[in-house]
């Protein structure tokens, strides 16, 4: 727990900052604008203990700076106050804030309230990620019976059109041979300039010398059809795989092998790998989690570029780590947030489905792991997966 102490006093706060030792991460500020930045870091407060009357802003004006920014409004913040100040602790309390505490300071009594809102304000916490967990459960259930008819609907007429390309491929060659049948037979010359004359109009040597490429991207459109539906398919029923050992190192050079085969680009693979147990897991579905990170990661480089993978164990937690860190083009906060959205992509039309990365966290989830995503533009991303082991591979 991190304990945020904003006081103009400079005995106060050495005093609270000693009381606060064996509660948590303790730091301090001598005035609000301090505080203030602080608080609204990248690394905020659990709670602050913030003093009323200061000079410049007071701690007024900072409980109502931190009650208009989405990411501070839910900070706790006790004031601290002398016990003449019954009526500015009122208003405090009015304004948001859950507690206070008077001066001089009793350690017994300050270290009691602190704990208690630092209690608080976990199981609070835990409650909130309960109910997003049913949430987000029952969204991707309904997200998952929508993955599963739009892939049956589309797999069926898919299925005609694949074996009628086949069939009108080989029809259409057919046709061409039977026009060509009259190339080098005996007919009169204006006929045979009257045929070769409609078939330039036509431009019948163009048709025929491209119509091989031309198959090759239906051929290829299907097939991309196709690893959508798969990819829904899979979204879908990913409860449905077998369960078996899995050397993660291996799956890992193995992911690496198909990426490299598959894009042009200029990308070194650097690899860290440690020894680490077998995980008792869904081969197939974790291969495929890797393949989809591994694959953003090539996306997001451009022409050139590196891709470190780390991959650890800790045995106190009984947990294996799986570090992907690319030096890509990396997102924005406002991509970031959306970026495990089901269907959601930054990617050209046509170019990726926007499954990848809520599939993977799907699976990682089921396998009571984590994932966590870092990024920052022009910087890169570092994807972090922890799998438990239910028990150590032999």
């Amino acid at each position: 727990m991190r304990i945020l102490i904003v006081d103009d006093e400079l005995v106060s706060r050495k005093k609270l900052q000693k009381i606060m030792e064996n509660l948590g991460d303790c730091a301090a500020a001598e005035n609000g604008e301090d505080g203030l930045k602080i608080a609204t870091s990248e690394n905020p407060p659990d709670l602050i203990l913030l003093d009323i009357l200061m000079p410049g802003m007071d701690g007024y004006g900072v409980l109502e700076r931190l009650q208009n920014i989405p990411r501070t409004k839910e900070i706790p913040v006790i004031f601290l106050s002398a016990m003449d100040e019954k009526r500015d602790v009122i208003r405090g309390l009015e304004m948001g804030a859950v507690d206070y505490i008077t001066k001089p300071f009793h350690s017994a009594e300050v270290k009691a309230r602190v704990r208690t809102h630092l209690s608080l304000k976990e199981k609070t916490e835990q409650l909130r990620q309960k109910d997003l967990q049913l949430i987000e459960m029952d969204r991707m259930a309904g997200i998952g019976t929508l993955a599963a008819g739009i892939a049956h609907e589309i797999n069926n007429p898919l299925g005609f059109i694949k074996s009628s390309v086949g069939s009108l491929k080989k029809g259409l060659n057919n046709m061409i041979g039977a026009v060509k049948y009259w190339d080098d037979k005996p007919v009169s010359e204006s006929l045979m300039k009257e045929y070769r004359d409609h078939l330039a109009q036509i431009n019948f040597d163009h048709l025929t010398n491209t119509l091989d490429a031309k198959y090759d991207r239906i051929e290829r459109g299907i097939e991309r059809i196709m690893r959508i539906v798969n990819s829904l398919k899979g979204f879908s029923r990913v409860d449905m795989e077998t369960v078996g050992k899995l050397d993660i190192n291996k799956g890992i050079e193995e992911a690496i092998g198909i990426m490299s085969t598959r894009d042009t680009k200029d990308v070194e693979f650097i690899r860290e790998l440690r020894e680490v147990p077998l995980l008792e897991c869904s081969p197939k579905e974790i291969n495929q989690c890797l393949l989809h990170i591994l694959k953003n990661a090539v996306d997001a480089i451009d022409k050139r570029g590196t891709i470190k993978i780390e991959t650890s164990y800790d045995e106190k937690k009984d947990e294996v780590s799986i570090r992907i860190i690319d030096n890509g083009k990396g997102m924005s906060p406002e991509v970031l947030r959306q970026a495990q959205n089901p269907f959601f992509t930054t990617k050209a039309v046509g170019s990726g489905t926007g499954i990848g990365l809520s599939l993977t966290e799907r699976i990682i989830k089921r396998h009571d792991g984590s994932m966590n995503i870092s990024s920052k533009e022009n910087e890169g991303t570092t994807v972090t997966m922890n799998l438990h082991l239910a028990r150590r591979g032999n």
